[in-house]
This record gives structure tokens, sequence and C-alpha cells, in this order.
């Protein structure tokens, strides 16, 4: 209610300034969903929970704020100049389904609210989240800086991380080189408008746990935080998991060394680094049976007063070269977490394009890294690599094709491998119908999964697009899964609908079958309010 309250006032604010000829583009989406999950019990027949789901998105960006540029324009002086722009991306997200408003049996005396037990949930049963919104400076330093503030996203290349803060680039005069910087607070899901899916990876809000100190120095346990606490029952909001940590800011910094102005070869070199200050006491000192010295062990002291989360130097780079017809685009890429002193990701790969012809032949490693504060740290996870062979054509005739080998690493030092291939041909089948059809064989460790992709799209008039899509697939599960084969299959029929100029409907009924599962159905509806009829 909170967050509604700010978000109407804010849109009240707007409105309420002198409208100027600003150049504005604006996107929304209304979307419902419907469908079922199924929950395994131990004992008892199997439940079927349902999600209602309604998201709304709302993606808006204003260029010259103050008509700087457009009074450049009308006074026909050079267009370099201060610009101020503003983007931003809302979503609100409501879920009052079985799924999250329903409660889960932990025992046959105890039964929980499900936002209780995965509060990550109550992102869905009420969430307004700003996934981004920041007001841009640019052309600044004779249009060799710019200036971001608000929440930022920021990338090294895979994966998305949410700043709340600011950011510069400054192009240096006579080298084509940028440097980047940019500070502030990590976005986490206690952040204001904050969204758990931007969290480091490795941690929950479930399960929390804190050292109960002994009667003497290292004779404490690890039990769940306010395991006694009387339950409130909120039901917009986790009110029986604690965890603390995760309510702690997270400072963060990053930089970027980037080449500018490069038409045939591009690199970046980044670091960033993410901090977060140690919780101490949660209650009373005195309200467990021995004195509470914090969150974390500190009979001896040793609880620092704050910890690293994440330490990364990453790198990419890039390349285009053309020989005749013949364009070659190799691309290389790194990442160190310095947190774990371990080389976590690297890609490198050659794009070859002849005319219609793609051929780009990769290799890949990844090594699981996780947040500062995470358990899973303590495990031995070992890493992937990966081999892969891709070929695509584009044309009336479009082709694609891809073959891997992977080889999974273990604790033993043996090494298990799966590989498999995909391929896929798409044609435009006259004028208002086009097919595609997909085939997938992957085998090896992890077990085998065999089958195929039929597609069929249908322009029946103007304003009207049907598609349909068939899905089979076996799959034969590994040795030590203990479970027969089976074969899933799925039928999805959707359609487009233009109700008016830029305003689009989206239909989408699917149904899913297998031995596992049994029958389920999934609904989707979306409304489009920046529809676009060419892409369909």
């Amino acid at each position: 209610m909170r967050r509604a309250l700010v978000a109407a006032i804010a849109l009240g604010a707007v409105s309420a300034t002198p409208a100027h000829a600003y150049e504005f583009w604006l996107r929304t989406q209304s979307i419902g969903q419907i469908y079922q999950l199924r929950q395994y019990r131990l004992v008892g027949p199997d439940l079927f929970v349902g999600r209602r789901r309604y998201t709304q998105t709302l993606a808006l960006r204003i260029d010259d704020i103050g008509d700087l540029a457009r009074s450049r324009r009308e006074s026909r002086v050079p267009e370099r100049g201060l610009r101020i722009s503003w983007q931003s991306y809302l979503r609100v997200d409501h879920d009052f389904g079985t799924y999250s408003s329903g409660r889960i049996r932990l025992s046959p005396v105890v039964r929980r609210d499900a936002i209780d037990v995965i509060p990550e949930l109550a992102e869905s049963v009420a969430g307004l989240d700003l996934v981004y919104g920041h007001l841009t400076l640019e052309g600044l330093a004779d249009d060799r800086l710019t200036v971001k503030v608000g929440r930022l996203l920021e990338d090294d290349g895979w994966q998305p991380l949410g700043v709340d803060g600011g950011s510069v680039r400054f192009e240096l005069p006579n080298v084509p080189v940028a440097i980047s910087a940019d500070g502030g607070l990590r976005v986490r899901e206690d952040s204001p408008m904050g969204l758990a899916e931007l969290e480091l990876d490795g941690t929950s809000g479930a399960g929390c746990q804190e050292y109960v100190e002994g009667a003497t120095p290292g004779a404490g346990t690890w039990q769940l935080i306010d395991r006694n606490r009387a339950i409130a029952n909120h039901r917009l909001s986790s009110d029986y998991e604690l965890c603390p940590q995760r309510t702690m800011r997270q400072p963060t910094i990053g930089v970027e060394l980037a080449t500018a102005r490069m038409r045939s070869f591009g690199a970046v070199i980044g670091y960033r680094r993410t901090w977060s200050e140690t919780f101490g006491l949660i209650g009373a000192v005195d309200r467990l049976g021995q004195a509470d010295l914090g969150l974390y062990p500190d009979d001896a002291g040793q609880a620092p007063d704050s910890g690293i989360n994440e330490e990364r130097i990453y790198a990419r780079v890039h390349g285009r070269l053309t020989r005749g017809a013949l364009a070659i685009e190799p691309y290389a890429n790194a990442r160190v977490s310095l947190l774990h002193a371990a080389l976590d990701r690297v890609d490198a790969g050659v794009r070859l394009v002849r005319g219609d012809h793609t051929l780009e032949p990769s290799v890949a490693y990844f090594l699981p890294t996780f947040d500062g504060d995470s358990i899973f740290n303590v495990f031995s996870i070992e890493p992937t690599k990966d081999v892969r062979l891709s070929y695509a054509h584009e044309g009336a005739l479009r082709w694609r094709a891809d073959a891997w080998l992977r080889r999974y690493a273990h604790e033993t030092g043996l090494s298990s491998y799966a590989g498999g291939a995909q391929a896929g041909v798409e044609r435009a089948l006259g004028t208002r119908w086009r097919g595609t059809l997909d085939a997938l064989w992957d085998d090896g460790y992890g077990g085998r999964r065999i089958g195929g992709t039929g597609d069929v799209a249908w322009h029946a008039h103007d304003i009207v697009w049907l598609r349909g899509r068939l899905i089979v697939l076996g799959v034969r599960p590994d040795a030590s899964a203990e479970r027969p084969a089976y074969v899933t299959s799925s039928a999805v029929l959707s359609s487009s609908f233009a109700l008016a100029e830029s305003v689009g409907l989206h239909v989408i009924a699917e149904l899913d079958r297998d031995e596992i599962h049994d029958l389920q159905a999934r609904g989707i509806a979306v409304l489009d309010f920046a529809f676009m009829p060419e892409i369909h």
C-alpha cells in the first residue's frame, strides 16, 4: 500500500509540471496468466495449486527534457551540447491464486502460509518493482561526458545487477578510450521498490539461522531465527521467516576501461566490488539462554565488521575482419572472482559470415560462484566445459543447427560427458502461412532427451494472427534417478488481434501431458499497448 501511495504521489507531481514539447516513447503491457502447478506429497495424493497472475508493465523514455536540443536546432547552432533524458521500467505483479495465497503443510499439525515458507513469493503477491529508472545527462564536456543518476542496470557480460546511485562515462580526447565508473547501493529485495531477481546468487529469504552461544566459547549451535516467535499473519509479506543479513545495505562500486569510436574492434576490462556490514544483535542480549553476541559466532571477537559479497574482474573483446565476401568476427570473454580466487566464466569463439550463411564454433567454461554470505560456498562445486558448433542460413528457407559436447568434472577426479544436436528449418508457405520444424537429441550424463517441435503460423486477416505448436519429447532419466523412461507432449494455440492502432491482444492456451505430471493446463492473455504487427 505504501508503494502504491508513493507511486501515485510521484505521478501526480509529474503531471503537475508545465508541458513542453518533449519527445517521448511509451510502452505498456497488461498480462494475465492462469495455470496450475503440481505439489508433490510423500503421504496422500498430490495437490494442484493455481496461479492467477496479473502483471502490468510500463516502459517510459523521455528525450530532450527542457527542449535544449530543439532550441539549438531552431537557432541553427551545432547539435553539440547538453541533452537530458529519462528512462524507466516499472512493473506491478499480483498473484491471487492458491500457489502464493494458500497454505503449506509442514507436518501433520503445522501449516504455514506459502508466503512464510517462501518469502520471495511476496514479490508476485503484491509487487511494485522499479527495474530501472534514471536521468541521463549527455553532451557534457564537449560531448565526451555522460552522467546517469537513479536506479541503473549494469552488466558484466553474464548477469545484470541494479545499482541505486550514479555513473559517469568519459571519452578521452585524442584516444579511442572511455573510462566509466558507477557507485551506490546494490538493489536488493529489501530495497525501496526492489526485486529479488537482482539479488546475488546463493541467498534465500527462508530457513535462515543464527548462532546461539553455548555455556562455553565454541559450544554454540546454529538454529533457526525467531523459532518460537508468535505469527502476526500478514497476508502480503512474510511474517515468520527473518533473514537480517538480507536487509543490510550493499554498497557497490564498478570501474570500466573500454574502447570508443572504433567500428571493427571493441574491448572492455572492468572491476566490481560489493560489500555489506555484518548484522549485529537481533534483539535483547538476554533473549536466549546465554548472552547473545550477534548473528554470527563472535566468542573470540572473530566476526568482522563487514564482509565482501562479490569482487570480480572481467574482460571482453570482439572484432570484425572482412576478406572479400567473408566476414570474420572473433570474440572472447572472461571473468575472475577474486572472492573465490577462481576463474568462473570463459567463452570464446568466432563467427564466420558469408552471404546468408553463418558458422560459429565456440568454447565455454563455467564454475558456479555465489554471494559471499551464501552457505553454498562451503560445498565443492565442480566446473563444466562446453564445445559448440552452430550454423545458420538466412533466406526464403531458414536453417539453423547446433551440435555440442559438455564435460562435467567431479570431485573424484573422474569426468562425465553429455552431448547432442538440434536442428530447425523455417519457411514461408505462401503469403499468409509460415511453418517451422525443430528436432532435438541430447544424450549422456543426466539422461537422454529426443524429440521434435512443429509450428504453423497463419496470418488469417490483416488484424488477426493464429499460431499452433506441437511438442513431443521422449525422456530417459539418468540411471541414478531410478525412474522409467516417459514421453511428454505439449500443444499450444495462440493468437494476436490488432484491436486498434498500436494496441493488440495476445492469447495463449497450453496443454501438457506426461506420465509424471498428468494433464496440466495454462492460459495467458497479454494486452499490448505498443503492438507492432510487422513483427508477428
